[in-house]
């Protein structure tokens, strides 16, 4: 399966990292704080929904990244289940 693509956003006070799935009109983010970094999925309407617990965050940028991955290809084979 094909993996994000990520693109880094430098604010003053945040760095964030988004990628898209533009068909279906997904949006993951990542942000990185003080305590690391933490994935998010955006649906298209609402908020942004973390996609780990409350007050956990990867120590890494790579592990976040594959949380979205396997968040993604999971959904997918799960529709695709529904089929």
């Amino acid at each position: 399966m094909k993996k994000l693509t990520w693109k880094k956003y430098q604010f003053e006070d945040l760095t964030i990292w988004m990628a898209s799935v533009k068909p279906v009109g997904w949006q993951f983010s990542i942000e990185k704080d003080a305590n690391g970094y933490k994935p998010f999925v955006y649906y298209g309407a609402g908020e942004d929904i973390p996609l780990v617990f409350e007050g956990f965050a990867s120590k890494s940028l790579r592990n976040a990244q594959d949380i979205c991955n396997r968040w993604l290809e999971d959904t997918i084979l799960g529709l695709n289940k529904w089929i």
